[in-house]
């Protein structure tokens, strides 16, 4: 944790103090992590990534939520047991299928009105927030009060990742990352398969090519 501080303090602002498990952070709550630098030291801290602004956040010894604002020399982050790989301003959470080589999913997580439906593939939560906060999502400022309730939608899509570069999962990557199974590759699309759309179903059709 100090060696967080001691990074991240003269780069960060004071946010909210953490609030309820729900969507807008990756993590269900936060947990003791490291992060990976590019060119520094490793520093560890009490961690999670909002998923609204796709930020890095920790705790500070007084519980207080911050966050870093130099993430761009971040390569990736673990969280208790789970990594992120940070691409492109944003974090993908890790499935290791073989070596370093697997699964990305990111999760785009923004508020929206109260009552409107989610989009097909979405999942949304209404959470009530305790302390005064401004969000920004799509370069848009939301102001939350003590007394408002905020729906936001989740919606979730695969990529891959190999060693510390996140690719489009298609037929081509796919063919990239297991020349091994080429053949294997291209006999399933020929035959109508499909780009997986879920973790688990990504997992079990990569697992054959591995």
């Amino acid at each position: 944790m100090r060696r967080l501080l001691a990074i991240c303090m003269l780069f960060c602002l004071p946010l909210a103090a953490a609030g309820q498990e729900d969507l807008r952070y990756l993590m269900p709550a936060f947990a003791d992590g490291m992060i990976i630098f590019n060119g520094q030291q490793p520093a560890q801290g009490k961690l999670n990534i909002c998923a609204l602004d796709n930020t890095l956040r920790f705790l500070d010894k007084s519980g207080k939520e911050m966050v870093a604002a130099n993430e761009e020399s971040i390569a990736k982050v673990r969280i208790d047991t789970v990594w992120f790989i940070r691409s492109g301003g944003q974090y993908y959470r890790m499935y290791p299928v073989i070596g370093d080589t697997g699964i990305a999913l990111q999760r785009d997580v923004r508020p929206v009105e109260t009552g409107k439906q989610g989009a097909f593939g979405t999942t949304s939560q209404t959470a009530s927030i305790r302390e005064n906060s401004n969000i920004y999502a799509d370069g848009v400022a939301y102001n939350i009060d003590k007394s408002q309730e905020v729906q936001f939608e989740a919606v979730e899509t695969l990529f891959l990742y190999k060693a510390d570069d996140v690719l489009v999962l298609n037929k081509r990557n796919l063919r990239k990352l297991f020349p091994q199974s080429k053949d294997a590759i291209d006999a399933y699309f020929k035959g109508g398969g499909k780009v997986p759309e879920t973790v688990p179903e990504a997992l079990q059709l990569l697992d054959g090519w591995k």
